[in-house]
């Protein structure tokens, strides 16, 4: 019997020492780099420039489907988003007809086989071209 008060005696008190040595790890903080903040992309001239806002079809598909470089693709989504928004209803039928996913796989698709002279085009012309494709408004003179 004095033999496991002994032992539970040990155990307890290795438990004890044990836990006033342990600490909570904590993992090592850095500051974000300027380059990593998408909050600032709109405000620096350095990460935004003429060749972002009259891009070639050929410069928004390699930026939109860059596997490394984030900002471009960032700035790839943000041109598209304001082709499309610009269009909807005018050109294309609206986001009540189809899913965003279903409009950037189709577009994925479309500026993947486009001809070299297609990628001197402006992009928002091809954007709007494959949307008028894919998603035609119904006319007057249609229905």
């Amino acid at each position: 019997m004095n033999i496991h008060r002994v032992i539970a005696g040990g155990l307890l008190g290795l438990s004890m020492q044990v836990m006033a040595e342990t600490q909570t790890y904590q993992y090592p903080r850095t500051e974000p780099l300027p380059e990593d903040s998408t909050l600032n992309l709109l405000r620096d001239p350095a990460l935004l420039n003429g060749f972002d806002v009259n891009m070639n079809a050929q410069r928004f598909a390699s930026a939109w489907f860059s596997k490394n470089n984030e900002r471009e693709r960032i700035k790839a989504d943000m041109y598209l988003s304001g082709v499309l928004d610009a269009t909807e209803g005018k050109t294309w039928c609206g986001y009540n007809r189809l899913l965003p996913t279903s409009i950037h796989e189709n577009l994925y698709a479309y500026f993947e086989n486009i001809s070299a002279e297609q990628g001197k085009q402006r992009a928002s012309t091809l954007i709007v071209n494959a949307m008028t494709e894919l998603s035609p408004c119904k006319t007057e003179s249609n229905k």
